[in-house]
């Protein structure tokens, strides 16, 4: 089984499709480091040289699951597309309808599966391990736990199939939530008058850092990943920092040491109780 997964995990990156996605993605990642350098948004100590393996190495594992699990909401659409199964893809409607159909329904899954996340106690020991880390850049976009990968490729898939979601619309929408999730995290802050105007439609670095606040209501809000439509809408919304960007804390008040950036103890964590009343 190991020496299949390894023959599919190579196979997936002789495509030149996938070469071409990770150039790009480390690309970005690059022009990222160097705006969070120059004109860092948090200028406490980044201390990458101890978050960095954690995060990233917990996005090579993602990835690498990604390459050799049979499923993903792309295979998922484009089966349920040729097998005729779905809601699209068993009534006419124009080309917009279909468009606007996929987008709404894949980003409201992903929206609400955020907020399950953080009000239910065994999906949350799974998702915390993102909120863990204790300051925040591109990095922190690739730091989740492969079991919380694993669940949401389900239930999105399901979501595909279930409303035969348009395949090449989910891909599109799925690289450009792959950008904007790299960028909110940045260490960056866009210039007040720019990010009012940007935030009305994708998820800003300054709206996004009060997500990963250790204060609960802050850390409760701006759930979106990609559009802020549904934060809006809900009432999940917070414009800014209660005490300001300047005295905003990143990570989660119950570890501030030394296990927020160790990599093995990130992967047993939602094995064990923080003395969180969300993960009794």
């Amino acid at each position: 089984m190991i020496a299949e997964w390894a023959h599919q995990y190579v196979s997936w990156f002789g495509l030149a499709a996938n070469v071409a996605w990770v150039v790009a993605f480390w690309l970005f990642v690059a022009f990222l480091f160097s705006l969070e350098t120059l004109v860092p948004a948090f200028r406490q100590r980044p201390n990458r040289s101890n978050r960095w393996p954690t995060n990233f190495g917990l996005g090579v594992i993602s990835a690498g699951l990604a390459a050799i699990i049979p499923v993903s909401t792309v295979s998922a659409a484009e089966w349920a597309s040729r097998m005729g199964i779905g809601l699209l893809n068993e009534i006419e409607i124009p080309l917009w309808a279909c468009i606007c159909t996929t987008l709404v329904m894949y980003s409201l899954t992903v929206y609400l599966f955020h907020v399950m996340e953080h009000k239910t106690a065994w999906l949350w020991r799974l998702h915390r391990v993102h909120h863990l880390d204790t300051h925040l850049d591109a990095s922190t976009s690739q730091r989740h736990h492969p079991l919380e990968l694993m669940i949401m490729v389900v239930i999105l898939a399901a979501v595909t199939i279930l409303f035969g979601l348009t395949y090449w619309v989910v891909i599109i929408y799925e690289a450009l939530e792959a950008g904007v999730d790299l960028f909110s995290h940045a260490n960056i802050r866009l210039p007040q008058s720019l990010d009012r105007i940007v935030r009305w439609v994708l998820v800003t670095p300054n709206m996004h850092s009060l997500h990963h606040s250790s204060h609960q209501p802050e850390t409760d809000s701006n759930y979106g990943n990609l559009f802020t439509v549904w934060d809006r809408l809900f009432g999940t919304y917070r414009p800014e920092p209660a005490w300001g960007y300047e005295k905003l804390q990143i990570g989660l008040k119950e570890i501030r040491d030394d296990r927020a950036w160790d990599f093995w103890w990130q992967m047993k964590s939602p094995a064990l109780p923080l003395n969180d009343q969300r993960s009794l």
